[in-house]
């Protein structure tokens, strides 16, 4: 089942997420209290209009050439030149497109000119993303780890240093352009030394049936993409910039606990794809153990997040953003469904029904914009976080019900009882001892863990497949 290399490349991106989103957090947090949340709602805006526009710069490309080269290593350099131009036909296409819907927003200038420098860096970064994705299809994560710390410790460093000088918003995001054309000439670099060979060389046909095989995966990106990001998109334009860094202090949180099924499904995607071609017996069994593992960690986090949310945001943000608080308990229980959508998600793409999940993405992103023109009127950033949790479940639905009709009918429930269990007797110990929170959060994680062994959650297959991860064997 690969499980050496499925260790190693888990430990290296292990290792890079946890550095790389500690160091955003820390950089995010003090951006949220030096621009104040004006200025911050605005760069948060930015960010979530340029996130959601990359995709089309994309269009699934990326997430086609991890399967592709896994499958045909021979022809990564192929891949590699003729993704290179047509991702850049897509992003001169993209941008002018960015342009014309910010004017027809008509946003005040400002706000214009931050989302054009965070869209420019977004652009950049998408080319970064296809040297990823060479170095996963190799299953040389070490690689992909490397060029992400270095951009957070380029971005932390400059990024604070501008803060504390009161440069402001603008200058703030320039420094992410900077960061983006370091790592991409690092990850270049790297590509072209271990990995493939630069020619100047184009294969209309070969691009065309690329971006044929690619648009599925670009159309549930994009989907997935617009639900994942317009609340805010929406905050801006139905509320007011303050509205927007409410929920984004919230939801920043949340998205950097993600880094968890990120690293996994990374790892493990590949190995998927081959399994799928080779052994459908051990797809199905890593699918059923990803399952319970996912569901495993991501419920205390949940309700970690729940109990501890007033905690947790007067840590980071202090009262300017206590408003912040009963968001981020909406947003808690979006977390272990999360962790779940990502793993089948994945195994949905390793099996070829990159259609099923664009479908599932397509109507989610519908859902979630009608959710939120309905709730955001009435509620504002509190409509937006019961919006984003409303159609996680909903997209939970889809995603499972494709992943039992076109490879395995798992029966989760057995799976549920026991960590949810072990989740109350920690949910418990949170509510009724008061302890400070760099003592709590630990304890509460010693608390579930001793549980989960008492309860007898890991059967005799999950002690062997664990033990082979701790040999690397």
């Amino acid at each position: 089942m690969s499980v050496r290399r499925i260790s190693k490349n888990i430990a290296a991106l292990t290792t890079a997420e946890l550095i790389s989103k500690a160091l955003q957090l820390v950089l995010f947090v003090y951006a949220a209290r030096l621009l104040g949340k004006a200025d911050f709602g605005k760069f948060s805006f930015a960010l979530a209009f340029s996130m959601i526009a990359i995709i089309f710069t994309d269009l699934g490309i990326n997430t086609l050439l991890v399967r592709e080269i896994a499958r045909k290593k021979d022809l990564a350099s192929k891949y590699f030149t003729n993704a290179f131009l047509a991702k850049f036909v897509f992003s001169a296409l993209t941008f002018i497109t960015a342009i014309f819907i910010l004017n027809i927003l008509d946003l005040p200038p400002i706000t214009k000119n931050v989302v054009y420098i965070i869209l420019l860096f977004t652009l950049i970064s998408s080319f970064t993303e296809l040297l990823y994705s060479i170095f996963r299809a190799f299953e040389r994560m070490e690689f992909d780890a490397l060029v992400k710390v270095t951009r957070m410790v380029i971005l932390t460093s400059v990024g604070l240093y501008v803060l504390f000088k009161g440069y402001g918003v603008i200058t703030f995001s320039f420094i992410f352009i900077l960061a983006e054309l370091i790592v991409f000439i690092l990850a270049l670099n790297i590509g072209v030394i271990k990995f493939i060979k630069l020619k100047i060389s184009f294969d209309m046909g070969f691009i065309r049936e690329l971006v044929k095989k690619s648009f599925p995966f670009g159309l549930a990106i994009a989907f997935g993409s617009i639900y994942f990001y317009i609340g805010s998109v929406m905050l801006s334009v139905m509320k007011n910039d303050v509205e927007v860094a409410i929920y984004s202090v919230a939801y920043n949180l949340v998205i950097a606990l993600l880094v968890i099924p990120t690293i996994y499904t990374n790892a493990i995607y590949p190995v998927l794809s081959r399994h799928f071609k080779s052994s459908k017996e051990n797809l199905i069994f890593m699918y059923k153990k990803s399952f319970k593992y996912m569901y495993i960690i991501g419920l205390p986090i949940s309700v970690g997040l729940f109990l501890l949310a007033d905690k947790i945001i007067l840590l980071f943000y202090t009262k300017e953003y206590f408003a912040s608080i009963f968001t981020l308990k909406i947003l808690a229980w979006f977390v272990f469904i999360k962790f779940l959508n990502f793993l089948i998600g994945i195994v949905l793409y390793s099996i070829d029904r990159q259609k099923q999940r664009m479908l599932s993405q397509g109507s989610t992103a519908l859902f979630n914009i009608i959710l939120n023109l309905i709730l955001i009127p009435f509620l504002g950033f509190i409509g937006a976080a019961i919006a984003t949790l409303i159609t996680e479940i909903f997209l939970f639905v889809f995603y499972y019900g494709f992943a039992s009709k076109y490879l395995h009918a798992l029966n989760f429930i057995p799976i549920l009882t026991r960590p949810l269990i072990a989740a109350g007797i920690m949910a418990t110990f949170v509510y009724y001892v008061n302890l400070d929170l760099l003592f709590l959060v630990p304890s509460a994680a010693i608390i579930y863990i001793s549980s989960i062994l008492l309860l007898k959650v890991f059967d005799k297959e999950d002690k062997n497949l664990i033990l082979k991860i701790i040999k690397n064997d």
